[in-house]
């Protein structure tokens, strides 16, 4: 320190001045962060951190407090290991901040181990698949506007927000291509609140849905998905019977003709209504398992893998930042892998499979 001073290079920390809660509000508040995002780490924050930390100053976190901190959500408040890793990792995220603005000078952080990939393998074993037959049931029972839905997500692996935003202009029946580009969300901008129930309803579900481009993705990139044609068939035959949904262009809205609306189509589809469907359709088609509308998109998934498609396609398609999400979430879909290398190389040595590799080709190679 002394030394620091007489080179005239000495930061005096004041984290024992701040507050870790006061300084996670901060970080929340700086960066181009979409709502959902926000909000997810207000949620965190008055879940997990607050009653925890209290008003315990950022500068007095030692890592043994942070392992314990991540017992505590385990144990105590019943989370699964990789729900806590993520909320450990926002939090790794604030203390990273706090060193930037030289709150603390080290970033406890670093002295603390935890393993997503393992806690990946542990959760992914909790990963169930609907069968054709139980997705035929449920779509059989959904009310006509909204069948659609169902082939959105099995075969084009869609999420629920994105099915529910695609529009007439995203689909390329020519080339079989489904541009996804947009998602209905649930973390637009309200009204500002004026009485003490619209100040409440903007801290939970009751914030305004709006249709916004993807997140991790510029404003004029989304990702370009094969559309089978039967999926294609379903949608010529949606249009033809309900035609389309005209949004224009406003807050909260992305101008296009619109697949689904509300029942009275006066609005977008809402989370609400999709769920309410949903369940209604599943408890009549006589399905016991409490199949969501997330277990369509493993049902994409898992049908590419188990046929060969490559992850790194099957991730981009997914719309996965990171191929290892995919590979992670859904490797043991493919026991039958190496046994398939072993067929197909033992075919390759014995000249049963002609092999035509280019003699020269780039690759990135990766040095120790």
């Amino acid at each position: 320190m002394e030394r620091e001073k007489d080179l005239g290079t000495y930061i005096a920390p004041t984290g024992l001045l701040h507050p870790l809660v006061a300084v996670y509000r901060e970080f929340i508040a700086s960066g181009d962060r979409v709502n959902g995002t926000r909000y997810q780490y207000e949620t965190s924050l008055r879940l997990h951190v607050e009653p925890y930390f209290g008003g315990v100053p950022i500068g007095s976190v030692r890592p043994k407090d942070l392992q314990a901190w991540l017992k505590w959500m385990v144990e105590d408040r019943g989370y699964m290991e990789s729900t806590a890793i993520n909320r450990y990792e926002t939090l790794a995220g604030v203390f990273s901040f706090a060193v930037a603005n030289e709150y603390i000078t080290k970033n406890p952080c670093v002295h603390v181990r935890t393993s997503r990939r393992r806690a990946k393998r542990r959760a992914k074993k909790r990963i169930q698949l609907p069968t054709l037959a139980e997705i035929e049931a449920i779509e059989r029972n959904l009310p006509g506007p909204y069948k659609l839905l169902v082939w959105l997500m099995a075969g084009c692996g869609l999420r629920i927000g994105e099915a529910s935003a695609v529009t007439l202009e995203q689909f390329d029946f020519e080339s079989g291509v489904l541009y996804v580009d947009r998602q209905v969300t649930q973390d637009g901008e309200n009204e500002k609140p004026k009485t003490a129930r619209q100040k409440a309803i903007t801290k939970g579900r009751g914030r305004a849905h709006c249709v916004r481009h993807l997140k991790w993705r510029d404003m004029d990139e989304g990702r370009a998905v094969p559309l089978p044609a039967y999926v294609a068939s379903k949608v010529k035959e949606h249009v033809r019977l309900y035609g389309t949904f005209r949004v224009e262009g406003g807050p909260n809205r992305l101008k296009g003709d619109y697949m689904f609306s509300n029942v009275g189509r006066t609005n977008i589809l809402m989370y609400s209504l999709v769920d309410r469907l949903w369940r209604g359709a599943r408890k009549a088609a006589g399905v016991v398992r409490k199949i969501t509308p997330h277990w369509l998109r493993h049902f994409f998934a898992s049908a590419g893998l188990s046929k060969g498609v490559p992850v790194s396609d099957i991730a981009e398609w997914l719309g996965h930042r990171d191929p290892r999400i995919t590979l992670e979430t859904y490797a043991h879909i493919m026991p039958d892998a190496p046994g398939r290398l072993r067929s197909l190389m033992d075919s390759v040595f014995t000249g049963q499979t002609e092999l035509t590799l280019p003699l020269e080709f780039d690759a990135l190679v990766e040095t120790a």
